[in-house]
């Protein structure tokens, strides 16, 4: 049925993709280990847990992973972009979101769940092209030799979005745009993202500490957090033990990109791709208002409640393979409960605050 349903009319960035990425080892750490398998993944999650029973009112699920990842590379690439029967129309304009589908299964890698699927995910990438819209219910000629300025204003940093869903109950939208070069020529919609020379400088991460949402009583400004909820203690000190397999790596703890800056310090690419989405408005949008979503059911709602998420995807090119690599976070608005001893007894105070959780891999394209 759609006429223009297949891999040739996807971008750049998403060409890149097709296919089947896992955890394969890439080269040696300093002490010449083999790294980026699933034995040893340059990979890293940190997860805040609310728990009642802890005295500080949460724990921490923080490890390695290794996953696999599938974008559709079946015999039928009418699968691998819907395209075309039924744009979005606007008047005089229509947009045709070019959509790659991917699967994801994440496993622990290390601690006492070792190999244990702990993570699924489903969802699609979509290119964001407008065009000059036909006339009619069934137009029965191609479009995309058609561009358009866009007259419903569409902001140029909003090109292409993420649609996730996760079976906590938690759906996002996230927009954003790839990178491109200057110099690239080329006829519009543009939908070049070309490879840009040298490595990429992964960014570090900013240190996950949770922020309250209310400021805390007689402490001084700032408001005091550390002593309040121990993150200091919990985030810098290693918990490795079965019994306690809480931190096992505070290092990465502190610094949530450092597997990423390893990886790419070992791979050493010749050129990459690279690509950003959030859920967080666009600080360039002229609308101010322009901006992902997401939702969650009620229970998480109530007690995890997702609200923000932003992700940074480098595809890496090194010879004939090529990686990719990701850090992603998102905001989790937990409700704790923390135990105060008042006057010989216990008393539990009930606080919601803000966890930032973030995951970032490293994988082979096999």
């Amino acid at each position: 049925m759609p006429y223009a349903a297949q891999i040739s009319i996807l971008a750049e960035f998403q060409k890149e993709l097709v296919g089947n990425w896992k955890n394969k080892n890439f080269g040696k750490d300093d002490s010449g280990q083999q790294v980026g398998g699933e034995a040893n993944p340059l990979s890293y999650n940190i997860m805040p847990l609310p728990e009642a029973h802890d005295a500080d009112g949460y724990i921490l699920k923080n490890f390695k992973y290794h996953e696999r990842l599938k974008f559709n590379d079946d015999d039928d690439q009418n699968t691998l972009a819907i395209a075309a029967e039924a744009p979005n129309r606007g008047g005089l304009v229509s947009q045709n979101a070019r959509a790659l589908f991917y699967e994801q299964q994440v496993r622990f890698a290390e601690g006492p769940a070792v190999g244990n699927v702990v993570h699924v995910e489903n969802g699609a990438w979509l290119w964001l092209p407008r065009f000059v819209q036909q006339e009619g219910p069934y137009p029965t000629t191609p479009i995309d030799n058609e561009p358009v300025t866009d007259a419903l204003g569409q902001p140029a940093n909003i090109s292409i979005a993420k649609q996730i869903a996760v079976p906590h109950g938690n759906s996002i939208l996230a927009l954003g745009s790839f990178d491109t070069v200057s110099e690239t020529k080329c006829d519009a919609p543009c939908d070049r993202n070309p490879r840009i020379p040298g490595s990429p400088v992964i960014p570090d991460a900013p240190f996950p500490y949770p922020m309250p949402a209310n400021p805390i009583e007689n402490s001084p400004s700032p408001p005091s957090l550390i002593s309040y909820l121990n993150v200091d203690e919990r985030y810098t000190t290693e918990r490795s033990n079965p019994n306690d397999y809480q931190n096992p790596h505070p290092d990465l703890t502190q610094c949530p990109n450092k597997p990423l800056q390893q990886a790419v310090a070992i791979i050493k690419p010749q050129s990459y791709m690279h690509w950003h989405v959030t859920t967080v408005p666009m600080p360039s949008d002229p609308t101010a208002n322009v901006r992902g979503v997401v939702t969650n059911i009620p229970f998480e709602e109530r007690v995890s409640d997702v609200t923000e998420y932003w992700a940074d995807y480098w595809m890496l090119y090194k010879g004939k393979k090529k990686y990719l690599a990701y850090t992603q976070t998102m905001l989790m608005v937990l409700t704790i409960t923390k135990k105060h001893k008042k006057k010989g007894h216990h008393e539990d105070e009930c606080r919601k605050y803000i966890f930032p959780h973030v995951t970032c891999n490293t994988v082979t394209c096999c």
